[in-house]
This record gives C-alpha cells, sequence and structure tokens, in this order.
C-alpha cells in the first residue's frame, strides 16, 4: 500500500523541483532571484493550499474507518461531502490569492528583481490551488479504501505534461515566447487541473461508482461534512503553523542577505552602519551617481536562493516520509475500525523503523556529497558554497524527519489531529523561529545557525510525537 503514495508524493513534489531546477538554468539574472521566489510562493502556496488540502485529513480518516467497518456506502458519503466542501473553499481561496497575492508577497523579500519575477509566477500558482485541493479530496479517499495507486498515476502523468509544459513556456518553442519564470508557474497550474480531471475520471468508473455511489446530491449530509471539519481544522491550523513558520524562518534568510550587503558596504565606503543598514534595505534598487555601490547593491539573494535549494533537497525526505504516513494513517485507521488496535499499533511502529532505515540511506548520501546535491538544484557556485554547511546539519535530521511525520500522520489516521496541532504551534513559536533568529544573526552563525533551529525543532518534534504514540490513548477515540 505505501509505495504508491511515496511514490505519487515524490512525484508531486518533482513539480515543484523541476520548477527550482529548470529556473536555475536560465541566465543569472532570472535564476537566483528566480529561485529565490520560488521559494517565497511555495510557503504561500502551502500555507494557503495546505490548509485547505488538510480536509483530507478527516476524509481519509472518516473514509478508512468506514472501509475497515465494511461500510462501503457511508465510505462513498463521505466522498461526496468532501467534494462540497473543497470545492467551495478552494473556490474562494484561490480567487482570493490571485488578488492579494501582490500585497503579501513584499512581506518576504523586498529584492525588486525578486518581486519582479515572483509575483507573476506566484498568481498562476494561487490559481493552481483549486484544482491542488480538489485532487487531495480524490486522494484521500481512494487512499482510504487502500487503492493508493489512483494518486500515483494522476501524478505521474502531471509531472510529465509539467516537463514539457516547463520547456515550453519557460524557454519558449515556436510561436510561444519565453515566459522564464512565469512560465513555471503557469505549466504547474495547467498540470495541476490535468491530474483533476484524471481524478475525476477514475472515480467515474463503474466498479467504483456503483460499489460507493457517492456523486448524488442525497448523499450530502451536513453532519458528515462537520466531521470531516472537525477532524480536519486542527490538521490546517498545524500546517498554518508549520507555514507561517517557514515563511518567518525566510524572513530571517532575507534579513541575513541584507546583513551580508550592509558588510560590504561598511568595508568598502564611508557610509555609517546606520547609512548601511538603510541602504541594505533598498537591496536591488539602482542608485545613480555610484556605479561600484549599484554593483554591490545588485548582488542577487545568495542566501535565500541557498535555503531554497536546501528545502527542495530536503522535501525528497519530507515528502517520502508524509507519503509513508499516508499509507500508515489508512492502515491505522482501517485497524482501528475493524477492532484491531494492536494491529494499528505495530503499524505504525513498523513504518517509523522502515522509514529510518530509508530516509538514513538518504542522509548519508546528503552528509558525503553535499555539493553534488545542491548542484541538481543550481550551478551558482556562491549559491553551493553557501548552502553546503546547512544541508550537511539537515542531514543528520533524516531519521527524525522520518519519526515524527510518520506518527503524526498516523495519530492523524487515528483522529488526535489536535494534539498534532498544539505540538506544530508550541515548537514554531518557542523553538524554531525564535532559534533562527538568535543563533543565525544575534549570535552570528549565519545560515548554519539558522538550519541548526529547524534540526532541533525536529529532534524535539520526534520525541514529542513517538512519546504521544507510545501511550497508547489514541486507540480509544471514536470516529
Amino acid at each position: 500500500m505505501a509505495y504508491p503514495v511515496v511514490l505519487a508524493m515524490l512525484t508531486q513534489t518533482a513539480i515543484n523541483l523541476l520548477d527550482t531546477i529548470m529556473v536555475g538554468r536560465l541566465p543569472v539574472q532570472y535564476s537566483i532571484a528566480g529561485q529565490s521566489a520560488i521559494g517565497y510562493t511555495l510557503i504561500l502556496l502551502w500555507g494557503i493550499g495546505g490548509f485547505l488540502s488538510s480536509f483530507q485529513v478527516g476524509t481519509q480518516a472518516i473514509t478508512a474507518r468506514r472501509f475497515g467497518g465494511g461500510d462501503s456506502t457511508g465510505a462513498g458519503r463521505t466522498l461526496s461531502n468532501s467534494l462540497l466542501l473543497t470545492v467551495s473553499t478552494a473556490t474562494i481561496a484561490a480567487l482570493s490569492a490571485y488578488v492579494f497575492i501582490e500585497t503579501a508577497f513584499p512581506f518576504f523579500n523586498s529584492d525588486p528583481d525578486v518581486l519582479r519575477l515572483g509575483i507573476p509566477y506566484a498568481k498562476w500558482r494561487m490559481l493552481g490551488i483549486f484544482p491542488m485541493v480538489t485532487v487531495v479530496s480524490f486522494k484521500a479517499f481512494f487512499d482510504g479504501i487502500g487503492f493508493t495507486k489512483a494518486h500515483m498515476i494522476a501524478a505521474i502523468v502531471m509531472n510529465i505534461c509539467n516537463v514539457i509544459l516547463n520547456y515550453i513556456f519557460i524557454f519558449g518553442m515556436g510561436p510561444i515566447e519565453p515566459m522564464y519564470v512565469e512560465g513555471a508557474g503557469l505549466a504547474s497550474a495547467i498540470s495541476s487541473g490535468i491530474g483533476t480531471i484524471l481524478m475525476l475520471g477514475i472515480s467515474l468508473r463503474p466498479k467504483y461508482l456503483k460499489t460507493y455511489r457517492y456523486f448524488s446530491l442525497q448523499k450530502l449530509d451536513p453532519k458528515i461534512i462537520w466531521e470531516i471539519t472537525r477532524l480536519s481544522i486542527p490538521s490546517g491550523f498545524a500546517t498554518m503553523f508549520v507555514m507561517t513558520g517557514f515563511a518567518l524562518f525566510l524572513k530571517i534568510v532575507g534579513m541575513l542577505d541584507e546583513d551580508a550587503i550592509q558588510e560590504i558596504i561598511v568595508s568598502l565606503s564611508a557610509w555609517t552602519p546606520h547609512e548601511s543598514a538603510a541602504l541594505a534595505a533598498l537591496q536591488g534598487q539602482p542608485l545613480i551617481g555610484d556605479l561600484h555601490l549599484n554593483s554591490v547593491m545588485s548582488r542577487p539573494s545568495i542566501y535565500a536562493a541557498a535555503t531554497k535549494v536546501i528545502m527542495d533537497a530536503m522535501s525528497i525526505a519530507f515528502m517520502t516520509c508524509i507519503a509513508a504516513g499516508t499509507a500508515t494513517a489508512t492502515l491505522v485507521s482501517q485497524s482501528l475500525g475493524a477492532g484491531r488496535p494492536d494491529l494499528a499499533e505495530r503499524f505504525g511502529w513498523e513504518s517509523v523503523r522502515i522509514g529510518i532505515y530509508i530516509m538514513g540511506i538518504f542522509g548519508l548520501f546528503t552528509l558525503v556529497v553535499p555539493e553534488t546535491v545542491i548542484g541538481i538544484f543550481s550551478k551558482d557556485l556562491a549559491v553551493i558554497e553557501a548552502g553546503r554547511s546547512s544541508l550537511q546539519l539537515m542531514a543528520l535530521s533524516t531519521i527524525f524527519i522520518s519519526t515524527s511525520l510518520i506518527l503524526a500522520q498516523a495519530l492523524y489516521g487515528a483522529g488526535n489531529t489536535k494534539f498534532v496541532m498544539k505540538v506544530e504551534l508550541i515548537l514554531h513559536l518557542t523553538c524554531l523561529v525564535p532559534l533562527a533568529y538568535v543563533l543565525g544573526l544575534t549570535l552570528g552563525f549565519g545560515l548554519v545557525g539558522i538550519w541548526a533551529s529547524a534540526l532541533i525543532y525536529l529532534v524535539l518534534m520526534a520525541a514529542i510525537m513517538a512519546w504521544k504514540f507510545a501511550g497508547g490513548d489514541w486507540k480509544t477515540i471514536d470516529l
């Protein structure tokens, strides 16, 4: 059951990775600022789309519990109500995000190049929230009944389409002019739409329609909508806490880029520290009359680009573990529905063990050859140098990523969603963001210090999730 989910999630992740990789092949005036812009956009995308995608938690948990108890009609009824919920909310969110993205984007980075390249890209990705959220509703249902290949098929086709469309829109082909970074956003949005059509097509297959009977107005039930919402909202808030934390995390990285420019200005000119700080905040803006200073001010956001590359590299680990956790959540919920809590617990720990083995190999490879991993996403030597040590630090975190994410998903499957939400909130407020600022800026450890806060956060998250799962009180939750 797990391998199609893992393959689907990795394939889905590849859509974002391909944007970074292909934009990284553009000329330098597009590549570094473009990769930074993609990184900020993904935080917004997963903050909004991730919150709405949390409806999959309730959908999958209820579907799997009904399926495990032999209630096929109840499982199908869950999909009907889930689709009503996701389609309506995703439509409103996508249009609102498209309208307000120009106001929100400058919060992350004031570099004119990042804004110029990032806002058009972000607009397309915000419109892609609608198909993204609709797809995960179908995915949650099919994962819940154990047909995990459904999303795998859709994800593979989506990724193939994204590769082709990325090449056409980013670099141009025939009558289509190069769109550069914006082209990557358009390609991703179209690919997500194709995924929605494919998932709908799979759901219309006669064997599923006859068994689950989901597409009927008679299946709509406010009680089920509320139950899905009740289980999912804590997960949605947890996602928002994570994305808000990482948004502030990236903001701190942006401050590190400004500090680097300020140091250069101070060392090369007669500007006072106060004047240098003011100039650094104007990164990327032309200053007529001082060509030497202009060259400094046009310095791309190296640390932001390096952070985006690290996030992309580590997303392989994150998405693999979330996928394994999704399969674990289904098995846990189905086992509880069948009255086998002992089996549910065994599935959880076995998944963690397998995840640690797999992620340990990935972590070891990344630790030994970080330059090779970064080089997949960026050929810029400054980006590679800036990100090498931080990536090695994150390579040490892979076993903690595996433990925390798999057990968090297992708790979601059992219906214990509020606990995960509370832990995410507390750790982001007290650990990730404050430590990133203190270690990276106050104590002067730079990018390594900022990423050290992420390692500490993951260690604590893994320990708390393991403690909660071992406690076993999740076995008695009723759905």
